[in-house]
């Protein structure tokens, strides 16, 4: 059995949408994949797949997750398994990719662990069909804090992080072989 962990709740109102609704109004489609930022205190890992399963959004309830960090440059990659649910996948990532309002740096302080939730949303209607919260390792959050503020203190150059992403994907045919390269891999708790 997984340990689990409780949080201190942050004075940061959560602006994520409820289970049930749609994820963006006035959106009610959108592509499959990935989105992964910092944004209210915590690490938002959104998944949006196309009519995901009834065992899926269980899935994603109960079953353990686990992650792992990669870098490459200015782009970063956020590898991520839930159990019986989906395998190692990843999701690149460079916090200045994000408008500049919008971009926030985890503060969690060496110890501490990071709040890190997972949205599922269906693909085919933006409805959000699921959500868990979990922490992240000391190691992971220290990891991920220190690697977005390495991105934000860079001077962001868009054609090399996409160099550095499509070097990543040639380079590794799939994410179980870039968990082999990462710097940290752990599991969640929670």
């Amino acid at each position: 059995m997984r340990e689990i962990h409780t949080f201190t709740r942050p004075e940061t109102p959560s602006t994520l949408p409820k289970v049930g609704s749609p994820y963006a109004p006035g959106f009610n489609k959108f592509d499959e994949g990935t989105r992964y930022a910092y944004a209210n205190g915590a690490h938002e890992l959104t998944l949006f797949w196309t009519e995901p399963s009834t065992a899926e959004v269980f899935g994603l309830r109960d079953q353990p997750v686990d992650v792992a960090l990669y870098v490459n440059g200015p782009a970063a990659f956020l590898l991520y398994r839930i159990a019986d649910v989906c395998e190692w996948s990843d999701v690149a990532f460079n916090i200045q990719l994000l408008p500049e309002a919008e971009r926030e740096l985890p503060n969690e302080q060496p110890g501490d662990r990071a709040r890190f939730v997972i949205t599922l949303v269906n693909a085919a209607d933006g409805i959000v069909k699921g959500r868990r919260l979990v922490s992240l390792d000391k190691v992971m959050t220290q990891s991920l804090r220190h690697t977005m503020t390495e991105q934000l203190q860079s001077a962001f150059v868009r054609p090399l992080y996409d160099i550095a992403v499509q070097e990543t994907h040639s380079r590794f045919p799939d994410s179980d072989a870039m968990l082999h390269a990462a710097e940290v891999v752990e599991p969640t708790l929670g």
